[in-house]
């Protein structure tokens, strides 16, 4: 019998699955608890193992961080001091690490200088040092439901790196002098000490903007001159062939035990655009910059989608009885046309989804191919480098811009193998979100057995179909071939089901009733069953001929 060994915030318990090592002699330690089925304060930690995040820190890397100290003089020589300016952030309401901050000042002759500021975390993690090793080695910060999975520990990523209002803070930051139309006359870099006046949430600035809840003081003009520079900038992107394609996402709600208390659909607010539209430019500035110098940054590219995928998504709409593509001989403008049609929301819903299937994967890489979706070249991630390594790597360029340092020396095969880490990083991330979101709505579904419930069929294969439901937005599988007395074929664009004997007909969109049936977390599953009288009578018809 050996000892077994834990550090960990929740001790395991009778029944838990773990994971341990075990030396030749001594104690056991525990490496994972995985918990129990039943135990929602664990899902997060089942998650993490499913996809082999790194969710603690070397002791070295933990060393690094702590010894780091709030600004003082040594730290503030040098940079241009903007802590006079009116600065904030705009973050979700439960943010705790604050990437970027925005400031506008009226400049003469009706133009604007707009300061946007990023968290200069190329000051705390230099190359080569444990703090960078782990932070490439994580690639990018994991959002799960019950908390992050940071890429920098919580004293840099919550703390030091973070654009806290009220306290001094170091940036690079990107200053770019806009006039009323949009039109980019010029921009700068220069690393900065900045005090944010206030952190505000997307919902607090869209209530101001919208005339409910009025910011004091001059923090409503500043708002209201940001917004509409924004708007412009992005009238301008659009111009030149830009893609608006909505994607609701969806947060799950939990308590302090993991227990799921709401499936929500976060809306897209014209607040989020405010952010996005500045984060985009200073993005392209970096990227413009770079390309000039030659320096070896890692580019986000985003690739035109292939003829092939477009022509599938033409038959598709076709089938469906939606608007088609056109402009055959214009990718940018046929996706544009088509996003810009006006539809009722469940339709806009099919098309935008439909849109986003058609299009290539982003990734990074170490050459530029340009970004079809924003329809520019010279484009890469600078803004967000707390909780992305590639935004660091790119900071650490402009620093040497900045300081006026001899660019370091860089290998593009070294670069080439740093963007497929990265990009293979950022969809385990992607997956494990995903997964951490589902395995929420499963628990909610738990208590709901024997419900109805509305939705929407989302995707189809031939034994059946899934439904996104209305309320909680969680998916399920529905088994027609099981509940139906008919065979059911799967037509050519993979949109329809239609059933041999009857010609029921199974479209993608068509809304439909669901009795939820059978949900099992461990395997990630949620059964669900036709609630019609024609389902019903086939499901009485099954257990008098003795199917069941």
């Amino acid at each position: 019998m050996r000892e077994l060994r834990w550090k960990g915030q929740h001790a395991p318990e009778d029944g838990d699955w773990v994971v341990a090592e075990l030396a030749w002699e001594g104690a056991a330690h525990l490496v994972e608890v995985l918990g129990a089925d039943d135990r929602p304060e664990w899902d997060d930690a089942a998650v993490a193992s499913q996809f082999r995040l790194r969710v603690s820190f070397p002791s070295a890397a933990e060393a690094e961080a702590q010894a780091f100290r709030e600004p003082a003089a040594r730290e503030l020589a040098g940079r241009e001091d903007r802590r006079a300016d009116l600065v904030v952030t705009i973050d979700p309401e439960d943010a705790r690490d604050h990437d970027d901050a925005i400031a506008v000042n009226l400049l003469a002759g009706g133009r604007f200088e707009v300061g946007i500021h990023i968290a200069d975390v190329s000051w705390y993690v230099r190359p080569g040092s444990a703090l960078d090793d782990e932070a490439r080695a994580r690639g990018t910060s994991c959002y799960l439901p019950g908390g992050v999975v940071p890429m920098l520990p919580e004293h840099l990523s919550a703390d030091l790196c973070s654009l806290r209002d009220g306290v001094d803070r170091l940036t690079l930051s990107v200053f770019v002098t806009l006039d009323e139309h949009g039109t980019l006359h010029e921009f700068r870099f220069a690393a900065c000490v900045i005090r944010s006046r206030a952190s505000l949430s997307y919902e607090q600035v869209q209530r101001a903007l919208d005339g409910k809840a009025p910011l004091t003081g001059e923090l409503q003009p500043a708002v209201e001159r940001l917004m509409g520079l924004a708007r412009a900038l992005r009238a301008r992107r659009f111009a030149v062939g830009a893609l608006a394609i909505e994607s609701l996402e969806v947060k799950a709600v939990v308590d302090e035990h993991g227990h799921t208390l709401a499936m929500v659909r976060r809306p897209h607010l014209e607040s989020h655009e405010l952010v996005e539209e500045f984060m985009l430019l200073a993005n392209r500035c970096v990227g413009e910059a770079a390309s000039v110098r030659k320096s070896g940054v890692l580019w986000r590219v985003h690739e035109p989608p292939v003829v092939r995928k477009l022509a599938e998504l033409d038959e598709i709409l076709r089938v469906l009885a939606l608007p088609r593509l056109g402009h055959p001989n214009d990718p940018h403008k046929a996706l544009q046309a088509l996003l810009a049609v006006p539809l009722d929301p469940a339709k806009k819903r099919i098309v935008h989804r439909l849109v986003l299937r058609s299009l290539t994967r982003a990734r990074y890489l170490e050459r530029d191919l340009g970004h079809f979706g924003l329809s520019t070249y010279e484009y890469l991630h600078f803004t967000s480098p707390i909780r992305r390594y590639p935004d660091l790597h790119d900071h650490r360029r402009v620093r040497e811009w900045v300081t006026r340092a001899k660019d370091a020396a860089w290998d593009p095969h070294e670069n080439s193998l740093l963007a497929v880490e990265c990009s293979a990083r950022e969809q385990d991330a992607t997956d494990a979100e995903r997964e951490g979101t589902k395995v929420k709505g499963l628990r909610l579904l738990q208590g709901r057995l024997g419900d109805r419930a509305s939705g929407s069929i989302s995707g189809l294969v031939p034994r059946g179909l899934f439904v996104e439901l209305d309320d909680p937005p969680v998916d399920g599988f529905v088994a027609v071939a099981d509940q139906l007395d008919d065979r059911f074929e799967l037509d050519a664009a993979g949109v329809r089901l239609v059933g041999r004997r009857t010609r029921r007909r199974f479209t993608l969109g068509d809304p439909v009733v669901v009795t939820i049936a059978r949900v099992d977390v461990p395997a990630r599953e949620c059964d669900l069953a036709l609630d019609d009288g024609e389902s019903r009578r086939g499901r009485r018809s099954q257990r008098r001929q003795g199917w069941r």
